[in-house]
């Protein structure tokens, strides 16, 4: 649930859709350095900051709500967040008076070869210019299953499918990794102040599947 930490949204003097829909979106075309390049819109380029929801899509996760009338229902954490598309006022899609009672998890095979990369400006009190939950399923050096999720660098977590699949019958190699951090990072589209991102996410994505594959040792 952790909202925007774009500088345009908490500055009330300052336009912001998702704070005052209607009003434009000063980012755009502002300073950018932060804010998304993947899956934004005209109406927002704000980044999902937060850590924890990158890992659940990692994990297939689903989210367990329950409304007023006591039913529930669950939500497969990838549709739970939101796009801004031309509604950047909603971050997720929680239906009024629904609340959150559970996270659930299926099992799997990563808890040995997994890692959560977070890179930010200062060691702590900073959230993540970009993160990576990135975890692998090896048997004898050949990738079974593999998941990258990257954060800070879209509305939503943004987990890379096609990078995934790129890895899934290859020797875990610093090769195979590199391959799969260009193919995560080639759909990008940087604002004018981020384009470091791109180079960043990219690095970012190959040392957390170096230290996934080492059970997470540095």
């Amino acid at each position: 649930m952790q909202r925007t930490r774009c500088q345009y949204f908490y500055d009330v003097a300052m336009p912001c859709n998702k704070r005052e829909p209607g009003t434009g979106c000063g980012a755009l075309e502002g300073l950018n350095r932060i804010h998304a390049i993947f899956g934004y819109s005209e109406h927002c380029v704000a980044t999902y900051p937060g850590d924890m929801a990158n890992a659940l899509y990692a994990l297939d996760a689903r989210v367990k709500v329950r409304s007023t009338n006591g039913q529930e229902r669950a939500i497969p954490v990838q549709d739970f967040h939101r796009l801004p598309e031309n509604n950047p006022e909603k971050d997720n899609n929680l239906q009024h008076g629904e609340l959150i009672v559970a996270i659930e998890m299926p099992k799997n095979n990563f808890a040995d070869k997994s890692y959560y990369l977070k890179v930010r400006d200062r060691a702590s009190y900073a959230f993540a210019l970009v993160s990576v939950a990135a975890a692998l399923d090896v048997n004898k050096n050949q990738i079974k299953q593999a998941r990258i999720v990257l954060g800070s660098v879209a509305h939503k977590p943004w987990r890379s499918i096609e990078a995934e699949n790129a890895l899934i019958g290859k020797s875990a190699t610093v090769e195979t990794f590199q391959q799969a951090a260009q193919i995560a990072m080639k759909d990008a589209k940087p604002l004018a102040h981020n384009a470091y991102k791109v180079e960043l996410g990219k690095r970012a994505i190959i040392l957390a599947l170096q230290r996934a594959m080492n059970g997470g040792a540095a």
